[in-house]
């Protein structure tokens, strides 16, 4: 019988049906509203059947203060709204790990600056000291550095310069939350959570950032109140897509629908519909997060899963210890890690997926959410050649946990890293429209427990 993984979603059925019922409380809310503004209407000026004018709803507005936190749509829209309030000259250049989101990179560049990528050491993940030094000109102005794979990067290097350069430093946590109290490095400028559907503790979508100069805040928070608010509509369209999800990894369902030799892909329940064109992406960016999705992030930071979490830590470790030194693992040595994913470097990444979705475990070679930043640097291309995700989770099999191991050894049979030519197609970054986005791939590696 074919081995089976269960694909992980960082939520149980019952934070989904909490979420569609704070869908429910929303439009009960706005209703109330919309009713009551109309009877004030309607003895203030003896007409009927007015509408709600914009913004009078309650929203999200009294959910988008979580202490000194910005409630945000995403990490990327919290970004724009960063780069949008920070009011950076145009031509100005963003200094920002080589290997990152690459809608961070697309970001920069719809707002007029330039990325420019810092190396990254490829065991601790933290950006290179003389890379960066080397990165920084007298037109650098913000620094923005990417945790990745649920390791928790030293700052010191980032901190230090900048501090001694002016800049804006900005940290990118989105992979990376490791506690209900995590607030990012003190040192940084703005720290950015997300907490879209494959992250830790999923509330669906929607963002958290920390921002700790006030005067940024508050210009931040003002832009953000002119936007559109997130209609309820398509939070309940996500809510409803993690339901799909969590049901068809019941393993039963799953060997059905994806198991053996059949063509679907698992990825589609959960693949990236954010649009391309630039008009587009910008009103995606540009909206509030709705009160439902504020809620479920509320209630998400109230209730957070940390046994969870610190199993999957200890099984991600655990599993480490069995791949031994024989195998490269990207960010291997990184002071904290909570193994949002678990990373590992081949030399044939294809037919080592190929080997361990046939035998019922789903590995994913690299994913649309990390790529290198053009021009890609020697230690992110070490990063993303010959990448795959192994699903480590906790409770996993000793049988499976075999498998992969095995699959993995196999695949670092020669000991010499192949696929240089693959951290290419990773690329991202360059002049004008040649810059690549790969959007079509999206993980689902993620394992539930």
């Amino acid at each position: 019988m074919a081995l089976f993984v269960r694909h992980r979603i960082d939520a149980t059925m019952a934070d989904v049906l909490a979420a569609l019922l704070a869908v429910a409380i929303g439009a009960i809310e706005a209703t109330e509203a919309t009713e009551a503004w109309s009877r004030t209407r309607r003895r203030s000026a003896g007409v009927s059947g007015s509408r709600l004018p914009t913004g009078a709803s309650t929203g999200a507005a009294g959910w988008g203060q979580l202490e000194d936190g910005l409630m945000c749509l995403s990490v990327r829209s919290a970004f724009h709204l960063l780069l949008s309030a920070a009011e950076v000259p145009p031509g100005s250049e963003v200094a920002i790990s080589a290997v990152t989101h690459p809608d961070m990179v697309r970001l920069i560049e719809l707002h007029g600056l330039r990325a420019v990528p810092v190396d990254i050491d490829p065991n601790t993940l933290a950006v290179d000291e003389r890379a960066l030094d080397a990165a920084i000109t007298e037109r650098t102005r913000i620094l923005v550095v990417t945790h990745l794979f649920g390791a928790r990067s030293s700052m010191d290097a980032a901190a230090r310069a900048a501090r001694d350069h002016g800049l804006l430093l900005v940290e990118d946590c989105a992979q990376s939350l490791q506690g209900p109290d995590d607030r990012g490095d003190p040192r940084a400028d703005v720290s950015l959570f997300s907490f879209g559907l494959l992250k830790t503790a999923t509330a669906m979508g929607g963002a958290v950032a920390w921002v700790r100069r006030p005067g940024l805040a508050a210009a931040m928070r003002a832009r953000q109140e002119s936007w559109p608010e997130q209609s309820r509509r398509s939070y309940a369209a996500k809510v409803l897509t993690c339901m799909v999800a969590l049901v068809a990894s019941h393993p039963v369902l799953y060997a059905l629908l994806f198991g053996g030799g059949r063509r679907l892909d698992p990825t589609a329940l959960v693949r990236s519909r954010v649009p391309r064109d630039e008009p587009g992406f910008t009103r995606w960016l540009q909206r509030r997060p709705c009160d439902a999705l504020a809620r479920t992030v509320a209630r998400r930071l109230a209730r957070f899963p940390s046994h969870r979490l610190r199993r999957r830590t200890e099984a991600g470790e655990a599993f480490a210890a069995v791949l031994g030194q024989r195998v490269f693992r990207p960010g291997a040595t990184a002071p904290r890690h909570t193994h949002w994913v678990f990373p590992v470097t081949v030399d044939d990444p294809d037919r080592v997926v190929r080997e361990l979705r046939t035998a019922g475990v789903d590995a994913t070679p690299t994913t649309s959410q990390i790529a290198a930043v053009e021009p890609a640097p020697p230690g992110a291309a070490r990063v993303l050649a010959g990448l795959v995700f192994l699903p480590a989770y906790p409770g996993l099999p000793a049988a499976q946990r075999d498998l992969m191991a095995a699959a993995v050894a196999a695949g670092v049979a020669s000991g010499v890293r192949g696929g240089e030519g693959r951290a290419q197609d990773a690329v991202v970054g360059g002049e004008g429209g040649e810059r690549a986005h790969r959007h079509d791939a999206a993980p689902f590696h993620r394992l539930r427990r």
